[in-house]
């Protein structure tokens, strides 16, 4: 077993209350009920997209909650069916906003023009309500508003009306995985490429068969403010995979990479399938530090910024070496890797779990979630599979409490997690349909939101 998450203990969940319906196949793990409230479960809802991805969510200023998914079927998430298209075989796009309590307030959905691949890779929001989504488009639209096909990012005003639209033009496969609000009504988002790729500053082309990470900054009304791309030294590929932004502007980026790449200063190398890896740049886009995990076969998929340190959340196999002490697997586990603002190694967990999802609160504390195998995953006794939420403190990873929760007879996975300002903690996911012997390949899913209590 990994190491352990000593100090944490599981929090049974109440009753929802009869307007807020309990999502069907995530029920209650028991256990200790937790010092700081009784009723953690606050609301859920299940969204029945019958897609691949599970949606993402994030919390607003004001505590509502935003989510972006794509659905392959008709659905109503209470205010009446959304659009769909019988005609064309590719998923469609829904943004749709909850108050605080999980009542809709407004739903939108976009019809796809193409038989196209599709999917929403990243959802965020700023101060002033401008909603950032990215991903892959099939040619959406709604009303007069169009998202090309292919990558794009977007900004949304907060009643879901479309502000503006960037596409990144070119050729080759292209994955948009994350993205993030800046301080300034801009925004970041990054990902990956093979072929030819237009940034904003003309086209960057990769080694044949080789896979680039990069990273874009836009202003506030979609303009190019600057671009990073990580091209892999001969037989390597480079994957960003998520983003965040501190209070200074400066620009945290997260992923994975195999062979060799310069993330700005030395040059890195791997002789594992992927590596993790961590750079952190100035509002500017300027190198300021990076680090990868040697040694360690894995990516990092998620990171959060605080006062003072910058977590990474991420999967590994085999071993992983930080701050002089190894870390062992038992098959892919989860790791949870501190550093300080200069770049300099704090502290490390590891759980025999799924990559957690990572987020920062305004008290500074740590929020995780993920999926678990079961067993004793979340140290606590025999468990079925599932999901779990944690909360740690940030000096040093000492463990507050853990919350879990079973899915029988399913799949359930973590997409995102997110804390308002009163520390409620926003879960959203996916989990799989029973599917017939001869239904899809790749197993569909249907999403949930669940709002916890501090």
């Amino acid at each position: 077993m990994a190491v352990f998450m000593g100090g944490m203990f599981l929090v049974g969940c109440e009753e929802a209350r009869a307007t807020a319906p309990r999502i069907p196949v995530l029920g209650e793990v028991g256990g200790q009920v937790a010092p700081e409230g009784v009723e953690a479960h606050v609301w859920s809802r299940t969204l029945m997209v019958g897609d691949p991805q599970a949606p993402h969510a994030v919390v607003t200023s004001n505590g509502d909650v935003l989510v972006a998914a794509t659905y392959q079927e008709p659905i109503d998430l209470g205010a009446g069916p959304l659009p769909f298209n019988r005609n064309v075989v590719a998923p469609h796009l829904l943004v749709a906003r909850y108050s605080p309590d999980g009542t809709l307030k407004w739903a939108r959905g976009w019809t796809p023009e193409h038989e196209a691949r599709a999917r929403v890779g990243g959802l965020a929001v700023d101060a002033a309500d401008n909603i950032f989504i990215t991903g892959m488009s099939a040619g959406f639209t709604r009303d007069s508003a169009t998202l090309p096909e292919g990558p794009f990012l977007a900004r949304l005003d907060g009643g879901g009306a479309l502000d503006w639209v960037r596409s990144l033009p070119g050729e080759g496969p292209v994955a948009v995985n994350g993205v993030t609000s800046d301080q300034h009504g801009g925004a970041v988002l990054v990902g990956d490429f093979a072929g030819a790729r237009d940034l904003g500053e003309g086209l960057k082309r990769t080694p044949p068969g080789r896979h680039a990470g990069f990273a874009l900054s836009v202003g506030a009304k979609g303009e190019q403010r600057w671009s990073r791309v990580w091209m892999p030294s001969g037989e390597g590929e480079v994957s960003a995979r998520a983003v965040a932004v501190d209070v200074f502007g400066d620009v945290h980026v997260v992923g994975g990479y195999a062979g060799a790449v310069s993330l700005g200063d030395a040059t890195f190398g791997t002789v594992r399938q992927h590596t993790p890896f961590v750079v952190k740049l100035t509002r500017d886009g300027d190198h300021v530090w990076s680090h990868d995990v040697r040694g360690t076969d894995g990516t990092a998929v998620s990171v959060a910024v605080g006062a003072d340190r910058v977590f990474v959340g991420g999967g590994f196999s085999g071993q992983l070496y930080f701050q002089k002490t190894f870390h062992r697997a038992d098959s892919r586990d989860g790791f949870l890797l501190a550093y300080d603002a200069n770049g300099s190694q704090r502290w490390a967990r590891t759980f025999p779990t799924g990559a957690p999802m990572v987020a920062t609160d305004d008290a500074g504390q740590l929020t995780v979630a993920g999926g678990h195998d079961g067993g004793l995953a979340l140290g606590g006794g025999s468990l079925p599979p599932g999901l779990y939420v944690a909360k740690l403190l940030p000096e040093e990873g000492t463990s507050l409490w853990v919350r879990g929760f079973a899915s029988p007879g399913t799949v359930a996975q973590a997409r995102a997690v997110s804390v308002d300002a009163s520390g409620g903690v926003l879960l959203a996911g996916g989990f799989n349909r029973s599917m017939p012997e001869d239904g899809p390949s790749r197993p569909l899913q249907d999403g949930f939101l669940l709002k916890l209590s501090p």
